[in-house]
């Protein structure tokens, strides 16, 4: 149970109320009342910033709200969510797999595929030398690139490979470099170093040591330098050979020569460009295999994957005989675990396939049963449409909504354009019962959510929402539910007519006095009357002053469908609330008598629930503007003195009850007090409950004070 206590908040100056854990909680009252800052406060609990936004402007201290214990999760069905959660563009609600297929029973299987794939998932993070094999592979074949066609590119690596004069061909010209050349530790930076000192190459000094140079073989060399070495091409055959030399211990030894041989020496473009193009498609098939076998390990299968497991296996299996450049007992012990791996694996692929399937199966059958589900309330609540949940797996589902308006089911596309607000409304909240269930909240508020709606879309909704007349795990049944409302109807739904049971639901009143919200828990066997039970104990009850006594009798005579006596019943208190002769009324300012016996047989049954009736009496002396206005001073109850000043306004002239153009709004509750409740059977105790808005009896009480 949650204590929820409210202060300084918008109209709301202090105001408690209490929230039964697992029931549904039915919060009934007046419109003006509060309701939904209730459910705003309640909803900013934990968020400080926001419940300053509801800051009251009758007061200076700040807005707050309390609740014991603490609650957890809150979700709230509000304008919030049609407008961010449901109907998106074409999407009818975001997460549908979420939403409508992450079952328990989903869950379930899907945790026990999940374990079963686990020790495929480390093949590739466990083994640190096929990890670092991979990395190898893969700064090699980084440093090659490929036409559109697919040839090897003349640039980078490769194009300093088919140069005729490298680091390993040195001409005849500069033979006196070859001990910096052949130098593997200086090489590089000290070709970089001479190519820099050109700069300074002037005049007939050396620019490295000063020394008087012969210019003419200084510059053929220079030239020949020039064109035969940049840093570039010798840094990039060092770090190819360099990259072969850590790959050595995987390929065979005559070809490892034959490859290095290729690189430091000048051989025809097309020899080297075969064994080049041989080595890289090699490494490619080793790179592919271990790719897919890290893209299969790291990723969770899922259900469109059913059908390609047995490629995706075969696809990770590296092929030992293909092999010409690679091979050695080190590469074949890194093939034979891998394929070990494999081979396991494709032993298992009938029993991850069964598995698969089944899951599958009851994903198949929740999508059945949430579609029939919910298309068969949008047909029941005369909404001409359906919906359409398509799904592969947790990664490729979505939501659509079809037409039913020709036997063609298009789709419907910017659905906000085309469902009407109470359509929309009504779907969204079904859906909302859809998502509160996958989000599992402490706490579920609905705002005002059916008042709007027809007879026939409050049943539809209310009875799947509540009833659990549908999909049987779908249903917001038993859980911590606050239903704010301004109708009554769900009151004599579920509380009196006790379709959900005390255990399952209750209700409360909730009014506003002046800024002082308090909640009265309503007991359905004493406070919710039946109208024709309430309207004859009112008029029996001698403590009830006798204008509202008459008014009741009569609306007792209407629902008695004023047939035999209770004609004359009705004629007669009709001339006396209009304190008038005892005369019929056939139009307006038509008027015939009453026969006698007709006026004596209505008496006697008004008498027997007035015994003291006085039909003279009580017009001379009671039915006058100080006779009513006497009782209006000494009435405490809210209803009554509405009923009271209507009677006021009845025997009255219109000035001296001084009633304007623009009291016309509230003046409506007034004038219809008398047939507001006929809209249902039951309603609740007028005498114990104070159903009426304090700002009207406010204005009441100024109208009678002036007259």
């Amino acid at each position: 149970m949650y204590q929820i206590k409210i202060e300084n908040c918008n109209n709301i100056a202090e105001g408690e109320l209490t929230i039964e854990d697992g029931k549904l909680n039915i919060l009934y009252g007046i419109n003006g009342t509060g309701k939904t800052t209730i459910a705003k406060a309640i909803e900013f609990s934990k968020e400080p910033q926001k419940i300053e936004e509801l800051q009251s402007f009758f007061t200076e201290n700040p807005a707050s709200v309390s609740i014991s214990p603490e609650v957890g999760k809150i979700l709230v069905f509000n304008e919030d969510f049609v407008r961010d959660i449901v109907f998106k563009e074409d999407e009818v609600i975001q997460n549908s797999f979420e939403v409508f297929l992450k079952t328990p029973n989903y869950s379930q299987k899907k945790a026990q595929l999940d374990r079963h794939l686990q020790a495929l998932h480390n093949i590739m993070k466990q083994d640190e030398e096929i990890q670092g094999l991979q990395r190898l592979l893969e700064q090699i074949a980084g440093k090659f690139k490929r036409n559109t066609n697919g040839k090897l590119s003349k640039t980078g690596v490769y194009k300093s490979v088919l140069s005729k004069s490298n680091l390993y061909n040195i001409p005849e010209e500069l033979d006196s470099y070859r001990p910096f050349i052949t130098n593997t530790e200086i090489n590089i930076p000290w070709i970089d170093w001479k190519s820099k000192g050109d700069a300074f190459d002037v005049g007939d000094g050396c620019p490295y040591c000063s020394e008087t140079l012969n210019r003419s073989v200084h510059n053929q060399r220079k030239e020949v330098f020039k064109k035969t070495y940049k840093k570039a091409d010798s840094q990039n055959l060092k770090d190819l050979l360099d990259l072969l030399e850590s790959l050595r211990i995987y390929i065979k030894p005559e070809k490892y020569d034959e490859l290095v041989s290729y690189v430091k020496t000048d051989v025809p473009e097309d020899i080297i460009s075969a064994i080049l193009e041989k080595l890289l498609l090699e490494l490619d098939i080793m790179l592919k295999r271990f790719a897919a076998i890290v893209e299969f390990g790291n990723r969770k299968i899922v259900l469109a994957d059913i059908s390609k497991l047995d490629q995706q296996i075969n696809e990770m299996e590296i092929p030992k005989n293909f092999f010409e450049i690679f091979g050695g007992e080190k590469i074949e012990n890194v093939i034979k675990r891998i394929n070990d791996q494999v081979l396991e694996l494709r032993s298992e692929a009938a029993v991850l396939k069964r598995e698969m399937g089944a899951l599958k199966g009851v994903m198949q059958a929740t999508i059945q049963a949430s579609q029939t589900d919910i298309n068969e309330f949008l047909k029941t609540a005369g909404i001409n449409y359906e919906l359409v949940i398509l799904a592969e797996d947790e990664n490729n589902s979505r939501t659509i909504l079809k037409q039913c308006f020709s036997e063609e089911r298009t789709d419907v596309t910017k659905i906000r354009d085309h469902l009407s607000w109470g359509e929309k409304n009504a779907f969204a909240l079904i859906l909302f019962m859809y998502y509160a269930v996958m989000q599992n909240p402490d706490l579920i508020i609905l705002d005002d959510p059916i008042s709007s709606f027809d007879t026939n879309k409050k049943y539809a909704i209310l009875h799947r929402m509540f009833k659990n007349i549908g999909k049987r795990d779908v249903s917001l049944e038993g859980k911590t539910v606050l239903f704010l409302t301004h109708d009554f109807e769900p009151i004599t739904d579920f509380i009196v007519v006790g379709k959900l049971g005390e255990e399952k639901a209750q209700a409360s009143f909730v009014c506003n006095e002046h800024g002082i919200v308090k909640a009265h828990k309503i007991d359905p066997n004493s406070d919710v009357k039946l109208i024709t039970i309430e309207c004859s104990e009112i008029a029996k009850n001698t403590d009830i002053n006798i204008v509202s006594r008459v008014a009741f009798l009569r609306k007792l005579s209407e629902l008695n469908g004023r047939n035999g006596d209770w004609d004359f019943v009705y004629e007669i208190l009709s001339c006396l609330i209009h304190a008038n002769e005892i005369k019929r009324k056939l139009g307006n300012n038509t008027y015939i008598d009453i026969d006698p016996g007709d006026i004596a047989m209505g008496i006697s049954k008004i008498k027997e629930y007035i015994p003291d009736f006085d039909y003279d009496e009580l017009k001379n002396n009671i039915y006058t503007k100080e006779g009513v206005k006497n009782l209006y001073n000494a009435e405490t109850n809210a209803y009554l003195k509405v009923q009271l000043f209507r009677e006021m306004n009845e025997i009255l002239t219109h000035n001296e009850v001084r009633i304007t153009q623009m009291d016309g709004a509230w003046y409506k509750f007034i004038d219809e007090t008398y047939h507001i409740e006929n809209d249902y059977l039951h309603f609740l105790d007028i005498i114990k409950f104070n159903i009426v808005p304090s700002y009207i009896i406010d204005n009441v009480d100024e109208i009678v004070s002036g007259i």
